[in-house]
């Protein structure tokens, strides 16, 4: 939320160009000199060398180069995901979730409709939510951009108030609100202007009703994605709601943009080819590149197995990571498990889907786990128990193979591919799952089973609040498929759960970094020490981002 009183704008209403105009004057020299001298013409027009750059040319080229981005913009179609959580006042007066939803889209900038949902997402396979339904991913994808339509001297007011550095990059920090004039524009909030390129790079504020019909406070960032160029990345939402004070209710949402370079996805990349969302019935003449993944389709008759062929089609819709460091750290994790129980399965591998749904499931001998759920396990332990699991399908032979192929042979949109898989064994054969994975366990160097009892107890505790988070959208839901025959475990953790010392689950976003461009993963490094009090621990909290920023040039 953006804090901005009165006294603070009085002040840079006379200092605060004169300090910029000092301080830009520096930042333009250096771009102009001759070692890093860009022949780019755009950064030429807004910026002539040799000259101090006013804090009114600022303005105008952050304006300029928003608009660019816009306009780019139309050229992709990113994967937007949303999810949100209620949080209530409970009988210890702390906040606590009680509620969930979910929204899965494609960012779509060339009609009126912003985004195109993921059937089966919005549709059927949504569960039953208790967060006022007039909260739609249309207005959260507003926040994607400080005004689409409209951001420009018109309509706003621009106020310097300081310079900042952002991780590795050095912006100007910039107070925006509507003009008295202006009957339409809703938004009061500071943005934060990268000084080479002047992409905005963060902006932190209030829609009010006018825009969205809803008020609601954002914190909004972008990634150099492209070597000129800022995209949406990321953003914080959080908001109270309710009029009756003594009943507060606060809503917070995590969401995340990813999937800008679909056009070269997947690890068999011959085969790819600029993407539609439209069924193949709509045009004869064009297909889905994820559609001539399969040799049937290709004129180049290259065989793959059953479970490459998904891996390929999931990538190129969006929705799983290309094969990195993370996959190796899952194989070692499934590699442990085996050698220590004596067992040889060699073709056995690990993908990420790239959602946030808590969920795992297993296709032909290939291993996935969710995003969201590699973010909130605690430690290895609870991630080696996960595994033993799907490992445990595959050993003991459960296949799904005739099902999730049956309609892999018919053409059908990217938006439809959660309807059209299916990886969901019967309770029978979860049971027996979870049997045989307490054996692996047992057998390994994770047997200890404290943490793994910790997270399944706070996934059992928070099933019925949160329903969206633990609904699996290829997969049986996480609560049903992992507790099954677990019932000792969480039993244990029930009389533990107050033990400042074990932290049943993790914040969403605390562990899994994705790259929006390329929507490659890499595990963060740093991890949040326990709370020191029981009452702190919010398992599977939604909390804010700090992306730390880098220009992509700096990236080796």
């Amino acid at each position: 939320m953006v804090r901005m009183t009165s006294g603070r704008l009085r002040t840079f209403s006379w200092l605060g160009p004169t300090v910029f105009a000092l301080l830009a004057a520096g930042c333009i020299a250096g771009q102009t000199a001759p070692q890093t001298q860009s022949p780019t013409s755009d950064r030429a027009s807004t910026a002539p060398a040799g000259s101090a750059l006013s804090f009114d040319r600022f303005v105008d080229a952050t304006i300029q180069q928003e608009r660019r981005v816009i306009n780019l913009l139309h050229y992709f179609k990113p994967v937007v995901e949303t999810y949100v959580q209620e949080y209530r006042l409970d009988s210890d007066n702390r906040f606590s979730p009680r509620a969930d939803d979910y929204f899965l889209s494609r960012l779509n900038l060339t009609g009126p409709v912003t985004v195109k949902k993921f059937t089966s997402v919005e549709g059927e396979g949504k569960r039953q939510t208790k967060i006022p339904q007039d909260l739609r991913a249309e207005d959260l994808a507003l926040a994607l951009f400080p005004d689409k339509d409209h951001f420009d001297r018109q309509n706003y007011t621009f106020e310097f108030v300081r310079w900042q550095v952002l991780g590795d990059v050095r912006c100007a920090v910039i107070a925006i609100k509507p003009r008295e004039d202006s009957r339409n524009r809703g938004l009061i909030a500071q943005i934060w202007v990268e000084d080479q390129d002047f992409n905005i790079v963060r902006f932190n504020g209030s829609y009010t009703s006018k825009m969205t019909g809803k008020p609601f406070h954002f914190d909004s960032w972008r990634l150099n994605t492209m070597t000129m160029t800022w995209m949406p990345a990321y953003v914080y939402t959080e908001d109270s709601e309710g009029r009756d004070p003594s009943k507060p209710i606060l809503l917070k949402s995590q969401t995340r943009i990813w999937g800008y370079d679909l056009e070269h996805a997947g690890d068999h990349r011959e085969f790819a080819k600029p993407l539609t969302d439209n069924p193949i019935g709509v045009d004869p003449k064009r297909r889905e590149a994820s559609q001539d993944l399969n040799p049937e389709y290709s004129q180049d008759k290259t065989t793959y197995t059953a479970d490459d062929e998904i891996v390929e089609r999931l990538q190129v819709a969006g929705l799983m990571a290309p094969h990195g460091e993370v996959d190796n750290i899952l194989q070692t994790v499934v590699n442990n498990l085996l050698i220590t129980n004596h067992l040889s399965l060699p073709a056995v591998r690990c993908r990420v889907l790239l959602t946030t749904p808590l969920e795992s499931f297993v296709m032909g001998p290939t291993i996935v786990v969710s995003r969201g759920l590699l973010d909130v396990l605690p430690n290895e332990a609870a991630l080696a128990g996960v595994v033993a699991h799907e490992l445990a399908h595959i050993i003991l032979g459960h296949s799904l193979e005739a099902q999730y192929l049956s309609e892999f042979n018919l053409p059908f949109s990217d938006l439809e591919v959660f309807s059209k898989f299916n990886f969901r064994f019967d309770p029978k054969q979860e049971a027996e799952a979870d049997k045989k994975s307490m054996v692996l366990i047992a057998n390994s160097p994770y047997n200890d089973t404290t943490s793994l009892a910790f997270f399944l107890r706070a996934v059992e505790l928070r099933s019925e609040k949160l329903p969206n988070l633990l609904h699996g959208r290829f997969s049986n839901d996480f609560a049903g498929s992992h507790l099954a025959e677990m019932q000792g475990l969480t039993d244990f953790a029930k009389t533990q759960m107050n033990r400042a010392d074990q932290l049943a689950a993790s914040p969403l976003g605390s562990r899994i970094k994705v790259d929006p461009w390329s929507d490659r993963i890499e595990m963060m490094k740093a991890t949040s020490a326990p709370p020191p009090l029981a009452t702190e621990k919010i398992p599977f909290e939604v909390s804010p981002f700090f992306p730390y920023l880098k220009r992509r040039e700096e990236k080796h």
